[in-house]
């Protein structure tokens, strides 16, 4: 189950999305060193061209609602209980994989 600041980080890409800046947006809170807070997510949204007024109402969406918790409940039907987890073709991998091997199922998963 993700933490408050998971979630907040969560809700705050998919509403970043409805502005076309999830990339920006995940590239530069991923590269935050230290803890992300309200105060946080709302300055990374700002540096990143984000309307951070609309996000805030965009955040309180009920579609990002319902995203996030079907999102939760695959991830608890596949018994998938941390980050990373991948769902390549017919495998799930739980946890760090090495990138070749990545690179290798996803290559092998587009061939089927």
């Amino acid at each position: 189950m993700l933490g408050e600041p998971s979630d907040l980080a969560a809700h705050a890409a998919l509403a970043a999305r409805l502005q076309g800046k999830y990339g920006p947006f995940h590239a530069a809170l991923m590269a935050i060193k230290g803890p992300i807070t309200e105060e946080v997510v709302y300055r990374v949204a700002g540096s990143t061209g984000l309307d951070v007024e609309r996000l805030k109402r965009d955040m309180a969406d009920p579609e990002i609602d319902r995203a996030l918790s079907a999102n939760k409940a695959l991830a608890n039907a596949l018994d998938i209980r941390g980050t990373p987890g991948f769902i390549i073709g017919d495998h799930i991998v739980r946890g760090a994989i090495d990138l070749d091997d990545l690179k290798e199922m996803v290559a092998d998963a587009r061939k089927q």
